[in-house]
């Protein structure tokens, strides 16, 4: 089994994904084959581009930032969208995130842009929330944006693939994320990516990897294991030695029997919510 798994991943090595609206709860009951077979070919959807190949593991870096513990709490939530009218569907994954050099240390809702259409007036969103997996209750709702959001991703560029949420409600500080100082991890660095969709019984799942590449629009982590990201783009990456979030999840990519995942580096999300300067409403949001 595990053998013709792996041959259908090798088969897939130069086909990149866009997480977006993938495999939905359907696929929660298929056998394991059928299951992995299936999410490869819905994460085809959108263009295709390639990612990095995954070349040697680098080596494990110095790192001279100081070492912090990792969240005790599910850090990793839920995206939920409500289109105007209706009521609210499960869109993907997001988390908070405070900024302490906005006034007041501003606690921020930060998702993916390819999870929500905002500015469609043929499917206008009114309002949006984030929920730890396996609750009933939404941790925050939000009616604002905090800037503008940005596009889907088609190529390399991770960073231009965002949504930021400004709250208005106070929040469990052990849901609330830090920013590293650093703005992304560094190459052979391990990670922790904490799945907004829990384990699909109320608990966390966090899946480990290793820092592949650094660039100022992209951060490649080859994980541990193979598994599918259905709904997961959008959850935050943190690193094991800092503790404080690096990045958010945005593609896929199996390359070569691993399973890649490519992130929006926390540096550009920093610098993203510190220029904002207009904060529109989502439902009157227009492109």
């Amino acid at each position: 089994m595990l053998q013709g798994l792996c041959a259908t991943f090798a088969r897939l090595a130069d086909i990149t994904m866009n997480i977006r609206f993938v495999v939905r709860g359907l696929l929660i009951a298929l056998p394991a084959a059928a299951l992995l077979t299936l999410a490869g070919l819905a994460l085809m959807v959108g263009r295709v581009w390639m990612g990095p190949l995954p070349g040697p593991t680098p080596a494990p870096p110095t790192i001279l930032a100081p070492r912090g513990e990792l969240p005790a709490g599910p850090v990793g939530l839920q995206e939920w969208v409500q289109a105007l009218g209706e009521g609210y569907h499960l869109a993907g994954s997001g988390f908070l995130l405070r900024v302490d050099r906005l006034d007041g240390g501003e606690v921020l809702g930060v998702t993916t842009a390819h999870s929500v259409a905002l500015g469609d007036p043929d499917l206008p969103v009114g309002r949006m929330a984030m929920r730890v997996a396996g609750r009933v209750d939404f941790v925050v709702e939000f009616d604002t944006l905090w800037g503008y959001p940005g596009r889907p991703r088609t190529g390399s560029d991770m960073t231009v693939d965002y949504v930021l949420l400004q709250t208005d409600a106070p929040v469990d500080p052990a849901l609330v994320l830090a920013p590293d100082p650093r703005g992304a991890p560094q190459p052979g660095e391990r990670v922790a990516l904490w799945s907004g969709q829990g384990d699909g019984h109320g608990g966390q799942r966090v899946r480990k990897g290793t820092v592949q590449s650094v660039s100022d629009t992209a951060v490649w982590v080859v994980m541990d294991e193979l598994f599918v990201p259905g709904l997961m783009s959008g959850s935050p990456f943190v690193s094991q030695h800092t503790g404080q979030v690096v990045g958010m999840a945005i593609a896929a990519s199996p390359r070569r029997r691993h399973m890649l995942i490519g992130m929006h580096p926390i540096g550009s999300i920093v610098d993203l919510a510190e220029s904002a300067t207009e904060f529109p409403k989502i439902g009157e949001f227009r492109r």
